[in-house]
């Protein structure tokens, strides 16, 4: 019943503008709920990102332990608005924890059919496939899956769903990580290639990067699936390891990349990106 209220809604809700996977294209940067210093002035970092050259900035909307479904509603209509003016895209993500399905499923479309005061709405969404709240590895990927096929179902047909996943070269907390059947839900994975937690030296996150691309693919049974792998803390990034990385990257035909986070970035990481 919930599932056809809410596909209801969507259809209602749909706008002229259809998300595009071209939002997952080029180079990103991500904000979190907890990024107080640019929820401040949304216009500023929108700025910002401009003058960097950005093409999509990733804005979180809530999380399972968030009362509210959108956390910062007027926050998020104003970068919506901001960024569209200025010509850059935004994905809206959101992190369930799969021990109430439910609710994740309302809160996610909620954010997926956000609308700014002056019309805008996110250009794609994304479902941040992490959490390991639910201990059985077992009943955690069921629910995960459920929930994608939930959200796919819930959403208009032509409706770009992204998936942001672990790093499955380094990531030991969730065996068995569903890309095979996640990638009949979504359009593109996001693997949290955090490289700065992995490994170091230019040599070492080149080859890191680039078989995390590769193996994604191979996980999800299609050699060309769409993939926009997630570097490593900004903050503990050197300049020749984010180089390494952008330079993988793009060795591996990944559809776009990013690099965590916004309010970690420096000048000089900024530059590198804009040259990717």
């Amino acid at each position: 019943m919930l599932i056809c209220v809410l596909a209801a809604v969507v259809a209602q809700s749909s706008a002229a503008r259809v998300p595009r996977l071209s939002a997952y294209s080029g180079t990103g940067t991500w904000i979190s709920i907890y990024d107080s210093a640019a929820w401040r002035n949304p216009e500023f970092v929108v700025a910002r990102l401009r003058a960097r050259h950005i093409h999509t900035l990733y804005l979180q909307t809530s999380n399972d332990r968030q009362r509210a479904a959108i956390r910062r509603p007027a926050g998020v209509g104003r970068f919506l608005d901001a960024a569209h003016a200025a010509g850059i895209r935004v994905v809206g993500w959101y992190l369930p924890s799969f021990t109430d399905n439910r609710r994740d499923l309302s809160r996610i479309v909620a954010g997926a059919t956000f609308l700014s005061a002056n019309g805008q709405r996110f250009d794609s969404f994304a479902l941040d496939v992490e959490s390991t709240k639910i201990r059985s590895i077992r009943l955690r990927t069921r629910r995960a899956v459920q929930l994608a096929a939930a959200v796919r179902q819930a959403l208009p047909k032509p409706y770009v769903l992204g998936a942001i996943t672990i790093d499955p070269v380094g990531a030991r907390y969730w065996p068995r990580y569903p890309f095979r059947q996640l990638a009949r839900q979504v359009d593109v994975f996001l693997p949290m290639a955090y490289f700065t937690a992995r490994t170091s030296g230019p040599q070492k996150v080149a080859a890191y990067s680039r078989a995390n691309v590769q193996r994604v693919r191979t996980l999800a049974g299609d050699p060309s699936y769409p993939v926009h792998p997630i570097g490593g803390d900004a903050r503990h990034a050197t300049i020749a390891e984010l180089r390494a990385f952008l330079s993988a990257a793009a060795s591996a035909n990944a559809l776009g990349v990013s690099i965590w986070e916004y309010g970690g970035t420096s000048p000089t990481q900024w530059t590198l990106l804009a040259r990717s």
